[in-house]
């Protein structure tokens, strides 16, 4: 079906990207229909314990009021009202008769919004990858009725939000870790981050940027003055012994977007190489990444100049921006033993 292949491919490629614990969850409101082929909750729980429940152990449910906990998840879901509950955004009129909740690469219907754990850095990140399709990501959140924030606003606006988060959702019904937020939003908005996301790991996978003819002189002349000589689509030179390239990618309007630090680094064999990158592999975290073409790895870094700190017409700048970068790679082969000298 082509909406599975769709749901599996935005998981794959946030989940890999942003480096994601937990998988990204669907949900669906139901009314008239019956959804088969998805279990029945076992016993009562709250909403915001359900969507935990199905990211971090891949587990699906289906349940109507009789098994919601929550005062406020009843109302915000729809499936009733409560008139002394003053919530700002919840479904009406309240007729659903049942809620699905399932981890996003497993579900056959279209969810209305799709929900995604995650911690500050990775929302960060998100936020970034957001930011290129338009205007800048904006939320709304109290710190009160999380569900409402996460879900309703995102399922009434047709636009994602933010939520920090609830008491209820952290320690009544619940046990969100403090370092964990939740983003919620139509397919559309995770299917736009998705389309990035592979935009910018084709720059980098091919490690392909602008064509330094079509760059300034002075930024040519900014890298020339720290050593570095002009390719055709990147520039190069040594730092303490490794090889160094650094790549100016455009975004998806042709702008100066992202900037790519890019180092090969030589093994002694193919057997080597994978074993070392399987060694890096759990040592490394956004946004450094590392990659083995037979007996070479390829270790980078792709980020905005600000996450970077870098100012590409300041030559100073630049060469920190790779000092620090070298720095890094020297480290992590240090870790698992990697010799390059």
């Amino acid at each position: 079906m082509k909406i599975l292949r769709i749901l599996r491919d935005v998981e794959e490629n946030l989940r890999s990207y942003l480096g994601l614990k937990y998988r990204l969850v669907g949900v669906k409101l139901i009314r008239d229909e019956e959804i088969e082929g998805y279990p029945r909750l076992s016993s009562p729980a709250a909403f915001c314990h359900v969507v935990r429940l199905a990211s971090t152990s891949g587990n699906s449910y289906v349940y109507g009021l009789d098994y919601e906990r929550c005062p406020t998840a009843q109302v915000v879901l729809g499936f009733k009202e409560i008139s002394y509950l003053k919530i700002d955004y919840s479904v009406k009129p309240p007729v659903t008769k049942k809620v699905l909740i399932s981890p996003l690469n497993e579900m056959n219907v279209t969810p209305d919004i799709v929900l995604s754990i995650l911690n500050p850095k990775q929302m960060m990140d998100l936020t970034v990858i957001l930011k290129v399709n338009g205007e800048p990501f904006k939320a709304e959140f109290s710190g009160e009725h999380a569900c409402a924030e996460f879900f309703a606003k995102p399922y009434l606006k047709g636009e994602p939000n933010i939520s920090l988060l609830c008491s209820g959702a952290r320690e009544v019904y619940s046990d969100f870790r403090e370092n964990e937020i939740i983003l919620g939003a139509p397919l559309k908005t995770f299917i736009q981050a998705s389309k990035v996301i592979e935009s910018i790991n084709r720059i980098g996978g091919s490690l392909c940027g602008c064509r330094l003819s079509d760059l300034p002189a002075a930024i040519i002349e900014e890298f020339e003055s720290i050593g570095f000589s002009k390719g055709t689509d990147y520039f190069f030179g040594k730092v303490d012994g490794y090889n160094v390239r650094v790549y100016l990618n455009k975004d998806m309007h042709g702008r100066l977007k992202f900037i790519t630090v890019y180092s090969p680094i030589r093994l002694s064999s193919d057997e080597e190489a994978e074993k070392a990158l399987r060694m890096l592999k759990p040592l490394m975290s956004r946004p450094y990444s590392v990659k083995r073409r037979g007996y070479w790895l390829d270790i980078s870094i792709q980020e905005s100049e600000d996450a970077l700190g870098v100012n590409v017409l300041d030559g100073g700048s630049i060469e920190a921006m790779i000092k620090r970068f070298v720095e890094k790679v020297s480290g992590y082969l240090s870790a698992v033993k990697v010799d390059v000298g």
